[in-house]
């Protein structure tokens, strides 16, 4: 792969990621402000829940391989993130152990 190929890539990568976050984002807010306004928003709970579970876990792996070897050392944060995020799927049943 090119060099021009890699960064198209990796730029390819973080725009998702900041398009997955920005929908985590708006689906919380959503819920966050129908509770806050004392209307029913236990609709609206699932769907951000589901996403920041599933997605969450996709960018803790896209970052963690952004990163390469760093992302698996044990002194940087994102392995901390990546392992946390996994522990989260886990519980929420989107991370088959």
């Amino acid at each position: 792969m090119s060099r021009s190929a890699t960064a198209r890539a990796v730029a390819f990568m973080v725009s998702n990621i900041a398009i997955e976050l920005q929908s985590m984002r708006l689906l919380t807010y959503k819920a966050a402000s129908r509770a806050a306004a004392g209307k029913d928003f236990s609709r609206d709970i699932a769907p951000a829940r589901n996403l920041c579970a599933s997605k969450g876990m996709q960018i803790g792996l896209d970052g963690v391989q952004l990163l390469g070897g760093h992302g698996f050392v044990k002194e940087h944060p994102v392995e901390r993130w990546y392992h946390d995020l996994r522990a989260v799927g886990i519980m929420e049943g989107s991370v088959l152990v």
